[in-house]
């Protein structure tokens, strides 16, 4: 058995059990403990928090299974059981549901329990890596997040390092999937206000009849249905930050109302008369043009005022190609790691089609790509090769390189209506794509996939 830098405690009330436990132990566990008694097991589990406990079924103060319970559900220590070949089934049963790890009968073989101590210490240690690998990239709540190597997302990083030190309000511009929360999330976590709340609220979510309780809060009985006191997300934001995301959709009716609060850092819950201080700072995101959405009348001209003071672009996925092998490295292992599989890599034909592809959603559909492919992968799988991406981004291969290959039927009829698009709005692809009731950005896939110039 291989040395391991653990605590190890023996709990059994037979004195010669311990001893031999021990001697089988010493030199492969770094911190060997004894106990008697549930008492004195109890203590030295509260004292040295061990990371196994071999643990006896009974004791003299303990008949039953209640000190293995209190184990499992106050501690993180393993457990495995040492039962007496007298013990019913039924309990040896319960103490596996109770969250044993495994359970070894009396009289046992050395051989054996080290075989079962391996096997706890071993499945411990591999949890433990995965934790830390996770926190470490859970850890990167700051500009860690922000992955890519292009000047875009260089420049990005520097205006959120810059606006991090203010309190002023700050607007993410960007398409949908382009990370603006992540942007929102690192403002916050890189600013003094880091161990205060970061509250995140939709605006395109909340039922128009509702903006006013959910951002004010409103006290009982204020209107049908306020069953009790309700605090409202500027109150809850306290000294943190309040991150407003999809604000161009907000209601018409209620932008005067956030307006003011702007403006006067002051607010009344529906259902109140004095008046309460927003502490929070302010951060708001839009996947929209708030300036055709000013022209249209559905967004106030003085709330874009007031909130395009410090903006931030977020770059497109299709803009930053070079970025695309970063971003898949690192949802390789954080996927991974969430999927509880042993790591894959990325075939380089299926990351140079990752490359080429437009990603209309942008990261957030690379990710959701990847964690598709990772889950379809048989169990001996170790790799994600082209044949594992989904169909419509084979669909976009270019044909330029498939001499000889012959479009299908349904091929040729998309061509011509995109052909004939195209033609029809003077090679204006925007238009064409509005025409064909394609996403902007489908369109230029598909014309590089027919190789039309």
């Amino acid at each position: 058995m291989a040395k391991h830098a653990c605590t190890v405690l023996i709990a059994d009330d037979d004195k010669y059990i311990r001893d031999d436990l021990s001697d089988l132990l010493k030199g492969t566990i770094e911190i060997l403990l004894l106990a008697s008694t549930a008492k004195e097991t109890w203590q030295a589990i509260s004292e040295h928090k061990p990371d196994l406990v071999l643990l006896d079924i009974r004791f003299p103060d303990c008949t039953d299974l209640s000190l293995l319970k209190r184990i499992k559900e106050e501690t993180s220590a393993d457990v495995i059981v040492l039962t007496s070949q007298t013990e019913n089934i039924p309990q040896i049963v319960n103490a596996i549901k109770l969250g044993a790890f495994d359970y070894v009968p009396k009289p046992f073989t050395g051989a054996e329990l080290l075989n079962r101590i391996e096997k706890a210490l071993g499945q411990r240690a591999l949890l433990k890596s995965r934790e830390y690998l996770l926190n470490e990239l859970e850890a990167q709540s700051g500009l860690g997040c922000l992955i890519g190597r292009s000047a875009a997302m260089d420049q990005a990083r520097q205006t959120i390092r810059r606006l991090a030190q203010t309190d002023g309000c700050v607007l993410l511009r960007g398409e949908s999937g382009t990370g603006k929360e992540l942007a929102a999330r690192a403002l916050h976590y890189l600013s003094r206000r880091r161990s205060n709340p970061f509250i995140v609220v939709n605006c395109a979510s909340i039922p128009e009849a509702l903006v006013e309780s959910v951002f004010f809060g409103h006290r009982r009985g204020a209107f049908t249905g306020a069953v009790e006191n309700m605090k409202g997300k500027f109150e809850a934001a306290e000294d943190g930050t309040l991150f407003l995301d999809e604000i161009g959709d907000m209601p018409l009716a209620q932008q005067a109302s956030l307006l003011r609060v702007l403006e006067y850092r002051h607010f009344v819950p529906v259902g109140e008369t004095r008046e309460r201080e927003c502490r929070a700072r302010f951060v708001l995101a839009s996947n929209r043009d708030l300036r055709e959405r000013v022209d249209s009348g559905a967004f106030r001209e003085d709330l874009f005022y007031r909130i395009n003071v410090a903006a931030i672009t977020l770059p497109p996925l299709r803009s930053r190609p070079e970025d695309v092998a970063d971003l898949a490295e690192h949802f390789r292992i954080k996927l991974g790691l969430e999927l509880g599989r042993p790591p894959v890599r990325i075939s380089p034909p299926a990351l140079e089609l990752l490359a080429k592809y437009d990603w209309p959603g942008n990261v957030r559909e690379l990710k959701h790509v990847l964690e598709g492919a990772m889950m379809l992968l048989g169990p001996d799988q170790d790799e994600i090769a082209l044949r594992d991406l989904p169909p419509e981004l084979l669909a976009m291969q270019p044909r330029d390189g498939q001499q000889g290959e012959q479009l299908g039927a349904s091929e040729l009829h998309e061509k011509r209506e995109l052909l004939r698009a195209l033609q029809e709005c003077g090679g204006n692809q925007s238009q064409a794509a509005r025409l064909l009731g394609y996403h902007r950005n489908t369109i230029r896939s598909k014309i590089r996939y027919y190789g039309i110039r």
